[in-house]
């Protein structure tokens, strides 16, 4: 009895909270003492501000997304105070998903970015896919694979624009960056090669590798220009690489690239 009291005492002061009426039944008693949320057969919804009508079973019908285990009754959501369950995300982009669960419709092309990463967020897999093959969706996709293939490539992105502002005066806004970019550490064949030599990437500011991807350094710098340009910043087309000129019974294989970003 002790704990069917406490039971009810937590379900009035959720009900308090969430200004659910009691009458309503909103959570059930399981077999084990929990609490388990109780849906109608029609749910109000407040996406971030907007509204919409719709059926639980619509919400529910790919079990394998979160929407599905939001509306299980196993856990709590939110509700506001007309009563409506609040989900804190894009109202807008919650339309187009609400569409695709009613009626398997497609977003818009320009919207195809933006509802792709609403279908990631809710886990719905099949539409995941379908808008992977639509052009704006695909070419993300394609340049993620790209940077997937290069180590901590955000945070050497990042590093290099910081970089790049440090070395930019009030005289010369152009950031010069020098990159130590290295598929594979160089290996010396020659006996007693001396790897301490004064080596031309003693410049660099960074040093980036070894990675086992198929990708040279060539395509790496390129992925580092054509990011930064795409975000806005106004980028010196990078100089050839410069090798070594260390010899010693053979050359010393590593190199440095030069990056500019100008401020102007």
């Amino acid at each position: 009895m002790a704990d069917e009291q406490l039971v009810n005492e937590e379900i009035e002061t959720i009900s308090l909270k969430t200004g659910l009426n009691t009458n309503m039944e909103p959570y059930n008693n399981s077999l084990h003492g929990t609490l388990k949320q109780k849906f109608p057969a029609v749910i109000p919804l407040n996406v971030g501000g907007v509204h919409f009508m719709t059926r639980l079973s619509t919400l529910t019908k790919y079990s394998d997304s979160m929407l599905a285990a939001m509306f299980s009754g196993r856990h709590i959501i939110d509700v506001d105070k007309d009563g409506c369950f609040f989900i804190d995300s894009n109202g807008t982009n919650f339309g187009h998903i609400l569409e695709y669960l009613r009626h398997g419709s497609m977003p818009p092309k320009d919207v195809a970015e933006v509802v792709y990463k609403e279908a990631v967020y809710y886990g719905l897999t099949e539409l995941i896919e379908m808008l992977q093959t639509t052009p704006r969706v695909a070419q993300i996709t394609v340049n993620e694979a790209h940077r997937a293939q290069f180590p901590d490539y955000l945070e050497v992105k990042h590093r290099i624009i910081k970089i790049a502002m440090e070395n930019a005066t009030a005289t010369n806004k152009g950031g010069e960056v020098i990159v130590h970019a290295f598929r594979k550490e160089f290996v010396p064949k020659v006996l007693h090669f001396n790897l301490n030599h004064s080596c031309v990437v003693d410049q660099a500011h960074l040093s980036v590798g070894p990675w086992e991807a198929l990708a040279d350094e060539e395509a790496f710098i390129r992925c580092l220009e054509t990011d930064l340009i795409s975000d806005g910043f106004n980028i010196l087309k990078h100089e050839s690489k410069r090798r070594c000129k260390y010899y010693y019974g053979q050359n010393c294989q590593r190199c440095i690239y030069r990056l500019q970003i100008l401020f102007s």
